[in-house]
């Protein structure tokens, strides 16, 4: 679920930076880095598919990232909606993979006796 999650968030990503979907005037950095990040969602999505630590990992790095991101378009366009859901979405991941079953799932942190 949390894959799906995380190419939907890609997804949301790419349309948050596209100033004819939030009506933002974004500089041409930030569309691209939005881009960027959005790709990245998807990659990391099939390493979350195949339980992979690297991909925890990064999810939550990109998270954190796309979180700010997202803030950010918000704070330029409050309307902006893809950038209120990428938030959400943001938040969701970080604590779902932060819960100490599905860490260790991914083989991060060890088992306790």
């Amino acid at each position: 679920m949390i894959a799906v999650l995380m190419a939907l968030s890609g997804v949301l990503t790419v349309l948050s930076g596209i100033p004819a979907v939030t009506g933002a005037a974004l500089p041409p950095w930030a569309i691209a880095l939005d881009v960027a990040v959005g790709l990245a969602m998807f990659a990391v999505a099939w390493g979350l598919l195949m339980l992979r630590a690297w991909a925890w990992v990064v999810t939550l790095g990109v998270q954190a990232v796309n979180g700010l991101f997202a803030l950010a378009t918000v704070f330029a366009a409050p309307v902006a909606w893809p950038a209120w859901v990428t938030i959400a979405i943001a938040a969701l991941v970080v604590v779902y993979l932060t819960r100490p079953n599905v860490r260790l799932a991914f083989g991060i942190g060890a088992a306790r006796i």
